[in-house]
């Protein structure tokens, strides 16, 4: 009967450790390609069956090849037909076996990924039955499970929040469990095989948990107090990947089709250039939002299109919408030789169909497509490492713009600058609708969602910028929920916005104007910038009637685009305006309501920031309370022995004998040798030497008796005494 009940509790405890196990493949959809988590997790429950049953050694290994198998089989169905597929997978392994043995691991197929991590679970599960059932220790699986939860929530989008809860209650009651245990059988007690201790234990640990989350929860939470260690982390180890939702390397990127997750900065150098001003450089444009990122709607922009977009060139601009200037620029990339873009950066508007080689004397013809505004060579090479280009330096008359009517546009013009996913959320168009219903004009329109989103309402994010959950809208995510992010958040946001309005807008990406290095060696007049990583970068561009595309700031602290503000007739007379105001004398002028509402706001503000300090001072004395007493527990064995060592009686009085005796007494049961109620003096002395591989114990304890129980004044040998007392002391201590 004890047999089965012991077989049931090991088995019990043998399924803790497999929740243990779960918690390790619950975050693979997170890491890798594939969705089907439960393939693994029924992978490795039929492995812990085989391990607990204990079958032969050819028949366990072969049912674990069959299980890898099969599994590798469903997983991957469709590398080739179902009769050659062993042959397949042989020539796989054989491969993949080849790569490892060159230390090619970048190169291993994912068939073979996954066999490997299959044949860890098989290992796993043997030696976690190991642990749990022979050894009896689970401490350093479960100190490896927190921090690969924990790593795997830092780097990807993995919560293990609820993980580190479920982590912490099965491995702080297998640790108690298997404590007692152990310390029974190496005690050679008799283990007592009913489970009211172990439902003893488990009830000890859900008040301990309860406690302390109750203490957590009550006590107050300071905000973080230093900065997030993790993109110093993540830079340090030039951890990328774009579109996984994890920290990415900051760049000019071509692909946009899956926006969102936070960036590390980069400041490498990716061209000069020489302007007299500052500009942004556009590389290309985009028409297709797709509810997570952009796209164009033709793969390839040169394409025939049923409607072409609007060109309104320069002479037919009416003079009150913009000025233009003619100027040039001079731009240099670094790394000659190791060109990676294949278009040409350019300010403004580009005024000829050439560019010049600056190093080779050289003209270039160059095409702009219609659709992304992309310029590229026509002959397809890359551009020159160094070219000199000529634009239109606009600035746009707000005057001239907020005359111009906002047009009806018919079924196919302008579609695609006015395209929106059919799963786009109503309320995204409803906001813009709330936002734009005081603006009598397409230009307030355009503005009052720029400012919108330049507003206090929304912070400019690089690091903490989440990644749209699967079937979350990108936009809807940010207006509504995080409220967050960078460049890419704020254009796109008011790019949709505006085309839920029925105003046409283009996805605008490229650079920043960079930093001025100061004025040019070689040109007058010019300054010379440096452009980096860091000042990549997207805005919007907007369709205005009769005067083309208008380019939009929507993201805050930019500096955005030219556009001269009406001026403002004063009729006070000239000499009024210069003549010198005098002095208003000095008047106490009563407080307005604002003012007496700022003091108030103020005064609840220090009171507030008094009662976080008084908060933070009682969380500060709480924690030295409780290190404190962590620190006593865990160092009470050293302080007992010193204290007691210290205290030990030099007397040659019977009496200064007798305390050093329970002294050692209450040191022993301190150190695990507890006396039981059941046990006598004698009894307990012999129980201590067969512990401690001693006799002197015994000695010491019919000296003790004598002390206790002669009616005459016991005569006891002092040397021998200290001999043995010393002598169980040093073996305590060891």
């Amino acid at each position: 009967m004890h047999k089965r009940k012991r077989v049931f509790r090991d088995f019990l405890l043998y399924m803790f450790g497999f929740l243990l196990l779960l918690e390790w493949l619950y975050p693979v959809p997170y890491m890798t390609y594939t969705d089907e988590k439960w393939l693994f997790i029924i992978t490795a429950g039929l492995f812990f069956c085989i391990t607990f049953i204990k079958l032969p050694l050819f028949i366990s290994l072969f049912l674990r090849l069959a299980i890898v198998i099969g599994a590798l089989y469903w997983m991957f169905p469709d590398r080739t037909i179902d009769e050659n597929w062993l042959s397949m997978f042989i020539d796989d392994l054989i491969y993949n076996v080849i790569l490892m043995a060159s230390g090619n691991l970048v190169g291993i197929t994912d068939l073979h990924r996954t066999l490997l991590f299959l044949l860890l679970l098989s290992i796993m599960s043997y030696l976690l039955y190991y642990w749990i059932v022979h050894a009896r220790r689970i401490l350093l699986f479960l100190l490896i499970s927190i921090i690969y939860i924990s790593t795997i929530d830092t780097f990807t989008e993995y919560s293990g929040s609820w993980a580190i809860v479920r982590i912490f209650i099965v491995g702080l009651f297998l640790l108690m469990v298997l404590h007692l245990l152990k310390k029974g059988e190496h005690g050679g007690a008799k283990v007592v095989y009913s489970f009211k201790g172990l439902t003893s234990a488990f009830a000890l640990v859900g008040v301990f948990i309860v406690a302390a989350a109750s203490i957590g929860y009550a006590m107050p939470k300071p905000e973080p107090q230093w900065p997030d260690p993790l993109p110093y982390i993540q830079s340090f180890f030039g951890y990328s990947t774009e579109g996984s939702g994890t920290n990415q390397r900051i760049g000019y990127s071509e692909d946009d089709s899956y926006l969102g997750g936070g960036f590390i900065q980069d400041d490498t150098p990716v061209f000069t250039a020489e302007v007299e001003e500052g500009q942004y450089w556009k590389g290309e444009t985009k028409d297709l939002y797709t509810g997570i990122g952009w796209e164009l709607s033709l793969s390839d922009g040169l394409n025939e299109r049923s409607v072409e977009p609007p060109i309104v060139h320069v002479s037919e601009r009416p003079i009150e919408t913009v000025e233009i200037e003619e100027k040039q620029a001079l731009v240099q990339f670094y790394n000659e030789g190791e060109q990676q873009f294949r278009q040409l950066f350019y300010p403004g508007e580009l005024t000829t169909q050439v560019v010049s080689d600056a190093f080779n004397d050289e003209y270039h013809q160059i095409q702009i497509d219609p659709l992304s505004d992309m310029a590229t060579l026509v002959n397809g090479d890359f551009p020159p490492n160094q070219y000199e280009l000529t634009f239109y330096d606009r600035t746009f008359m707000v005057e001239g713009l907020k005359a111009i009517r906002r047009p009806e546009y018919s079924e196919d013009e302008l579609q695609s600058y006015l395209q929106l996913p059919d799963e786009l959320p109503d309320r995204v168009g409803e906001l813009a609708e709330e936002i734009t219903s005081n603006s009598e004009d397409q230009y307030d329109m355009v503005v009052a969602i720029e400012r919108f989103l330049t507003g206090p309402d929304f912070e400019y994010e690089t690091d903490d910028v989440p990644v749209p959950e699967p079937g979350q809208d990108y936009v809807d995510q940010f207006l509504f929920e995080t409220m967050r992010g960078y460049c890419d958040n704020f254009s796109t946001a008011m790019a949709v916005m505006l085309r839920s309005l029925d105003i046409p807008t283009k996805w605008v990406k490229g650079f920043t104007e960079g930093s001025n290095e100061g004025l040019s060696n070689e040109r007058e007049g010019f300054n010379e910038y440096l452009v980096s990583n860091n000042n990549a970068h997207s805005w919007v561009e907007v369709y205005f009637p009769d005067v083309g595309w208008v380019p939009f700031e929507p993201t805050p602290s930019f500096s955005g685009f030219d556009f001269q503000q009406p001026e403002i007739d004063f009729d006070a007379p000239d000499d009024d305006l210069e003549a010198e105001e005098p002095e208003d004398p000095e008047v106490d002028l009563p407080e307005s309501p604002e003012m007496e509402e700022e003091t108030e706001e103020s005064s609840e503000n220090v009171i507030s920031d008094d009662n976080n300090n008084g908060r933070f001072g009682v969380l500060l004395i709480s924690i030295g309370i409780i290190c404190v007493s962590l620190a006593v527990f865990l160092l009470r064995k050293p302080i007992a022995r010193f204290y007691v060592s210290r205290s030990f009686e030099h007397g040659s009085e019977p009496e200064s004998y007798a305390k050093s005796y329970e002294r050692l007494i209450w040191l022993l049961s301190i150190h695990g040798f507890k006396r039981l109620e059941t046990q006598t003096l004698k009894e307990y002395a012999r129980y201590v030497d067969r512990e401690l591989d001693s006799e002197k114990m015994s000695e010491l304890t019919s000296d003790y008796e004598q002390f206790l129980y002669s009616n005459e004044t016991p005569i006891i040998n002092e040397d021998r005494f200290k001999e043995n007392w010393k002598n169980i002391f040093e073996k305590i201590k060891s």
